[in-house]
């Protein structure tokens, strides 16, 4: 009896030690909930710590870095113009993420071409 119990104990508390820290992030738009407008290279790929981010970001002229992207709402014209220089139109909004803290994300409305 004890042999079948002991590994159920176990199982039990290694179950209930799991990390409940880690959850969804959140977004909270910004005060000012205005549409606004950036122009730059779109890239897709873009990877982070815990997989916290959208997996696109903005990059502009001469920039490193850049604006994370969430192109949900317009993933079709997203992924056309992939590598392309780019007007995105959107909102600001904040994610908070659990490894990277708050991130600022341009939430897509609109993406367009733009010229070199």
């Amino acid at each position: 009896m004890l042999r079948i119990t002991l590994p159920l104990v176990v199982l039990g508390v290694l179950c209930g030690c799991q990390d409940k820290s880690r959850v969804p992030a959140t977004t909270r738009p910004r005060e000012a909930d205005q549409v606004e407008t950036f122009t730059g290279t779109l890239e897709s790929g873009v990877m982070a710590i815990g997989g916290e981010t959208t997996g696109w970001r903005l990059v502009g002229d001469g920039e490193s870095g850049g604006i994370e992207v969430d192109v949900a709402n317009v993933r079709a014209q997203a992924e056309m113009l992939d590598g392309k220089r780019v007007t995105v139109s959107g909102r600001m909004t904040q994610r908070d993420y659990v490894e990277r803290g708050p991130v600022r994300v341009l939430v897509a409305e609109r993406i367009r071409a733009s010229a070199p």
